[in-house]
This record gives structure tokens, C-alpha cells and sequence, in this order.
């Protein structure tokens, strides 16, 4: 499903995304039409909300590695197999598109898995929480937080 932020100056339609997108920066973003600020809620703090410890897990990337497996091979067995109405000139196309999606999905399962254990995407991770630690250390930048209601007033600076 996917949502949808208006501006609340202007009405303009800032932006469209999936709940389960993640960008690790700052939240604070601006109109292009009127100029004023918002908060993306796609974007995170990470000094404040901390590093999300599922990125990190071997067992994401080795499920993701089978699931590519089981796709690619499906796609590979359609090869074979004439598919009823389609004609002969299409009969190669989705086998095609299924196998290289299968493949798709194992190398990207084979570079998350390096990354992770070989530890770049920690330093990553490492890379962004310390530029969120730097961005924070502003009052004014905490205090813009709080107006636009990214932290409740609660929260200490």
C-alpha cells in the first residue's frame, strides 16, 4: 500500500512511498513549491532511533539466496514446457523473465551476504550514525525536530 504526503502550506504532493521504505539521513526535508519544512517519514535518525540490528542478519540473506534458488529453477523447468495460447515466438520470454528474476534475487543475496560478513555494511551503518550524532549536536537542529513533531517534547537534547 502505498501513502502519500501532501505539503500543508501549499497542498502540493510532496512524495509517494511504501511503508517499508527505510532511508537512514535526515528527516527534515522542504516543498519545492513553498518552501516549508517537513518531516519525510521515510527518513531516519539514526542516533536517535539506533541502527536497525535486523540489516545485519545472515539468515535474511540465506532465505533470500533460496527463494532465488527456487525461482530461477522454475524458470529454467519453463523452458520446456509449451505454454497453451502464447504464441511460438513467445514461448521463451517467460521462462526468460522468471529465470533472471530468480538470478536478480541470488546475487543480491550473495552481495548482502558478503557485505555483511565481511563487515562493510556495519561500517556503513557506522559511517551514517556518526554523521546523525554530528547533525543532533545542533540545538537548533533538535528543536526544528520537535516542531515539526519528529520527537515528542519529552525527549531531552
Amino acid at each position: 500500500m502505498a501513502y502519500e504526503i501532501y505539503c500543508k502550506n501549499c497542498g502540493r504532493k510532496l512524495l509517494k512511498y511504501e511503508k517499508y521504505e527505510r532511508k537512514y539521513k535526515s528527516p527534515v526535508a522542504c516543498c519545492k513549491k513553498c518552501g516549508k519544512e517537513y518531516i519525510d517519514p521515510r527518513c531516519h535518525e539514526l542516533a536517535i532511533e539506533g541502527i536497525p540490528e535486523a540489516e545485519f542478519k545472515v539468515t535474511n540473506g540465506i532465505f533470500l539466496f533460496i527463494i532465488g534458488v527456487l525461482i530461477a529453477w522454475r524458470g529454467f523447468y519453463l523452458f520446456g514446457m509449451r505454454m497453451l495460447g502464447t504464441p511460438d515466438s513467445m514461448q521463451w520470454l517467460l521462462p526468460t523473465v522468471i529465470l533472471l528474476l530468480g538470478l536478480a534475487l541470488i546475487i543480491g543475496a550473495i552481495i548482502d551476504l558478503i557485505r555483511i560478513l565481511t563487515g562493510s555494511k556495519k561500517r556503513k551503518y557506522e559511517r551514517l550514525l556518526e554523521e546523525s550524532r554530528v547533525r543532533i549536536s545542533s540545538d537548533e537542529y533538535i528543536r526544528k525536530l520537535k516542531n515539526l513533531g519528529y520527537l515528542r517534547e519529552g525527549v531531552s537534547e
